[in-house]
């Protein structure tokens, strides 16, 4: 196994797998830079002349509902769907297949992906690695271990400047889903993480 380290991102070899294409799961913390991340390998592989698309849930629609946004503005096309399925109904002929914070789609996107790896596409995914309770969000521990590249974004803890792996939640839950933005959570440390306080939710 290899890795490669700086300031905010490592990126790790997983392992060989015996699909034709290849999985990249991009995780870590909010404010981390994964959209950002993401949206630069996407307009990398349309450069080379690939057929790529990129896909959000339409739970999120923080910023602009038909596009993946940054927190600094910039924004790549997306199609928003319901469900994990839907993706394989809606990406047709792509080449690159883009999924952006994951873990709003559930265990149900593991299938999914095996299925665009069977099929040879190339397939980005992004998400948190811990809820705000400090467990791991599911699904991004699996898609990690099944990953042919796993990069780790994370933001510098908002209390000491550390690598920040867990995001802390600043503004009560005003959704279902927890889905917020830089108003609502903070990059934090082991050392400076305080899980939610309100009951954990159901997953």
């Amino acid at each position: 196994m290899l890795a490669k380290s700086w300031a905010s991102c490592t990126i790790v070899g997983v392992g060989d797998t015996d699909s034709k294409g290849t999985l990249e799961v991009i995780h870590g913390s909010m404010l981390g830079g994964k959209t950002e991340y993401m949206i630069a390998r996407l307009r990398r592989e349309e450069s080379a002349g690939k057929r790529v698309l990129a896909f959000k849930h339409t739970i999120d629609d923080r910023y602009d509902a038909d596009h993946l946004v940054t927190h600094r503005g910039d924004r790549f096309d997306a199609v928003r769907v319901p469900d994990a399925y839907t993706i394989l109904q809606r990406c047709a002929d792509a080449e690159v297949v883009a999924v952006d914070e994951g873990h709003f789609f559930k265990a149900a996107l593991i299938p999914v992906v095996n299925e665009l790896t069977r099929r040879g596409v190339t397939v980005l995914v992004a998400g948190i690695t811990f809820d705000s309770w400090g467990r791991p969000f599911d699904p991004m521990p699996q898609l990690a271990e099944m990953a042919d590249e796993e990069i780790i974004r994370q933001a510098p803890c908002r209390v000491c400047g550390e690598p920040a792996p867990f995001s802390q939640r600043m503004t009560p839950i005003a959704t279902e889903f927890m889905i917020g933005g830089a108003d609502d959570y903070e990059p934090r440390c082991a050392d400076h993480f305080v899980p939610f306080s309100e009951p954990p939710e159901e997953r």
